[in-house]
């Protein structure tokens, strides 16, 4: 017990020392449990990451807001223990093509809210990684080889960029992926077969970009995908078939489109989907629309309020509330 007291002590006393080795410290934190050893610098000021004042048997390092805007493979190699990397809210603009080397049981990296513009070839090929995170930064393309082929990652974020379309080469390497978000971006259009290499891809996020229309074959090679986000866009209409190999999807966001009707069948086989900020035009035109909410409920959600835009009598009126006959729908 006293061992361990002492141990505690000389841990914590090697933190203050880091702390005391730059101008403006800020706050470092070590957490312990059976299998991590976790060092958190939250708002800390140094520009360069004082690794050897670290525990080197690290497992988990998180440095958020701080002036870091520089980092090498030799900051890093000596924490070899790591499996995961958060270096968020930083002034990083490039990394080096070796910054992962060494770092072989790495398998979580974020480094969202940085200055990226771009990623060095190979620069992710060192480390087994599973999750990658590089939302909010400022991308428009990227390299395809910074990833190995066939790469471990199941999770991928390039949230909040400035992708005006997406990186098809580069989603090649992916063959494994689960979850894919790229909202928050450009998009104007998905590219047939853009998607066709990640057979895995169950998670799809693509809201607040720009697409007014979907290819019918544009989620074709996906016959896994659960949840598809699509809110935020400039969709008039989906085409049929459009979800056809879709069997496993069952959660759609189709919100604040512009969207008047739906095409039959877009909605046959889902749970849930929320349709919420279109500008629906309640006539017969609606009818697929109508009869799928009335046998659908129980799988609302209570602040999805689905109402009409047109015509004038109609506007603001709940569709579910509507009946058949103020529709023209024939029984």
């Amino acid at each position: 017990m006293y061992s361990y007291y002492f141990l505690t002590l000389a841990v914590l006393h090697s933190c203050f020392v880091c702390a005391q080795s730059v101008s403006h410290p800020g706050k470092c934190k070590l957490v312990f449990s059976s299998d991590e050893v976790r060092v958190i610098c939250d708002s800390v000021t140094f520009k360069q990451l004082p690794s050897k004042d670290f525990p080197d048997n690290t497992t988990d390092l998180t440095v958020n807001l701080s002036n870091l805007s520089s980092i090498t493979s030799d900051d890093l190699k000596i924490l070899s223990h790591l499996s995961r990397l958060s270096l968020t809210r930083n002034q990083l603009r490039t990394l080096p093509a070796d910054l992962l080397l060494g770092l072989s049981n790495l398998q979580v990296l974020d480094l969202t809210g940085n200055k990226l513009t771009s990623l060095p070839s190979r620069v992710f090929h060192h480390s087994p990684l599973v999750e990658l995170t590089l939302s909010d930064n400022l991308l428009s393309e990227i390299d395809p080889d910074c990833l190995p082929v066939n790469s471990s990652v199941l999770r991928l974020d390039l949230s909040s960029n400035k992708f005006t379309q997406l990186p098809v080469a580069f989603l090649e390497r992916l063959n494994n992926l689960e979850s894919l978000d790229f909202k928050n971006n450009q998009l104007e259009e998905l590219t047939p077969g853009a998607l066709n290499s990640l057979p895995k891809l169950e998670a799809l996020y693509l809201e607040n970009n720009r697409l007014k229309f979907l290819d019918p074959s544009a989620f074709i090679g996906n016959p896994n995908l659960r949840q598809m986000f699509l809110s935020g866009n400039r969709l008039e209409s989906l085409p049929a078939g459009l979800f056809f190999k879709q069997e496993e999807l069952v959660f759609l966001d189709l919100r604040s489109n512009y969207l008047q009707n739906l095409t039959p069948g877009i909605l046959d086989g889902r749970s849930f989907a929320v349709l919420s900020g279109n500008p629906w035009h309640c006539n017969a035109s609606l009818t697929y629309l109508w009869n799928w909410l009335r046998m659908n409920e129980k799988n609302f959600f209570h602040d999805d309020k689905i109402t009409c835009q047109t015509p004038e009598h109609l506007k603001g009126r709940n569709i579910t509330e509507i009946a058949a006959t103020e529709l023209g729908i024939k029984g």
